[in-house]
């Protein structure tokens, strides 16, 4: 099971193509993940998401 309860996995956010920041967010998410740490790819999944929201409505 992946570490979740119920078994459910959000699905990755996607980046808005063109946008530096969220690039930026989803290369130190997939950084993080490669070595392990995943809670750190999970705190830059939560920003990517507040950035969308707040940039890309």
């Amino acid at each position: 099971m992946s570490g979740y309860g119920c078994g459910f996995r959000p699905a990755e956010p996607e980046p808005v193509d063109g946008c530096a920041e969220c690039a930026a967010y989803t290369e130190q998410a997939r950084a993080a993940a490669a070595r392990g740490d995943h809670s750190a790819a999970t705190d830059q999944r939560v920003l990517i998401r507040r950035h969308q929201g707040a940039e890309h409505g």
